[in-house]
């Protein structure tokens, strides 16, 4: 039951993942035994808001929604969480996003493909009417730039906190960025690993572009932030990583937690930290979520 007293609505794409654990990742042309095989229901948007919710915080998740059995599950399993599904909608004669996941045994590591139905994206006119009454943040993919634009814009007028989930630089990035509070990106945002000095250059390039606060997430080397100009870094936490497939989501979801609850920035960095690395120690996308007192406990974070 949500008790923060705080609305967050969610845009992104909610997806089935196929997840696969073997001994080691093969190379091309390469086989390898599955040891362990599952589905279960994912998506970065929706797995935090999860999070979200079973931290106290209202969600309501704004995307689409397949007419399969898929979309079925899915649905019930964000419905179970909690999370309002009143602003999502379904794609009639559309099979639910796939995703598949090879996760390495020894060290957790996965990669990733997926599969989405074009007639899935995202668009402008779905976004436009959206109600953000009462609504405090917006946490927003950036795969369909023109829709995120269109909502974050909306969201921005009426005061309400954007933060920003990007894996790469979609249409209309910029005018994105113009409408964002909170940027979180990965070290390989720009298509390549980068070094210490890219990635100063990368939150820089970042908050010039109109957030007050960026964020690059460097996995097992934790994570680096820029905010009022300066350049903070938060080493991860140390512990035995067995699936790091929901991860990142559970950071995001934890950093705006703590700006919701009024953390300074590098308590934000470090309650996400703490989350992320917590969620790493169980397989499983959701299942691996770790509770607030968990991450209370490992961060230290009071408020």
């Amino acid at each position: 039951m949500s008790s923060l007293g705080a609305k967050v609505i969610g845009l992104g794409y909610n997806t089935l993942d196929h997840v696969c654990v073997v001994d080691h990742f093969t190379p091309l042309g390469g086989k390898a035994r599955v040891r362990s095989y599952r589905t279960q229901p994912g998506g970065q948007v929706p797995t935090a808001l999860v999070a979200l919710q079973r931290w106290g915080v209202a969600t309501v998740y704004v995307g689409p929604f397949g007419s399969d059995e898929g979309a079925a599950a899915q649905r019930a399993s964000l419905e179970s969480e909690g999370v309002d599904l009143s602003q999502s909608w379904t794609c009639d004669g559309c099979g639910t996003d796939q995703s598949f996941i090879t996760v390495d045994s020894v060290t957790g590591e996965r990669s990733i493909q997926w599969y989405r139905d074009e007639r899935m994206n995202l668009s402008p006119e779905r976004v436009a009417k959206l109600d953000l009454s009462g609504v405090r943040a917006l946490l927003s993919e950036a795969d369909d730039g023109a829709a995120a634009v269109e909502l974050a814009r909306r969201a921005r007028a009426s005061g309400v906190r954007v933060v920003l989930d990007a894996d790469n630089r979609c249409d209309g990035f910029d005018d994105l960025l113009g409408s964002t509070d909170i940027a979180i990106v990965p070290s390989d945002f720009t298509g390549s690993d980068l070094g210490s000095a890219g990635l100063d250059v990368l939150l820089r390039e970042l908050v010039a572009g109109g957030p007050s606060v960026a964020v690059v997430t460097l996995g097992p080397q934790g994570a680096l932030a820029l905010s009022g100009g300066e350049l903070l870094r938060q080493d991860a936490y140390p512990v035995r990583a067995v699936d790091t497939t929901s991860a990142g989501d559970v950071f995001h979801a934890a950093f705006l937690f703590g700006d919701l609850v009024g953390l300074k920035v590098v308590d934000s960095l470090r309650f996400a930290a703490a989350a992320g690395a917590l969620a790493c120690e169980r397989a499983g996308g959701r299942d691996s979520i770790p509770s607030l007192q968990d991450v209370r406990e490992l961060s230290r974070c009071v408020w």
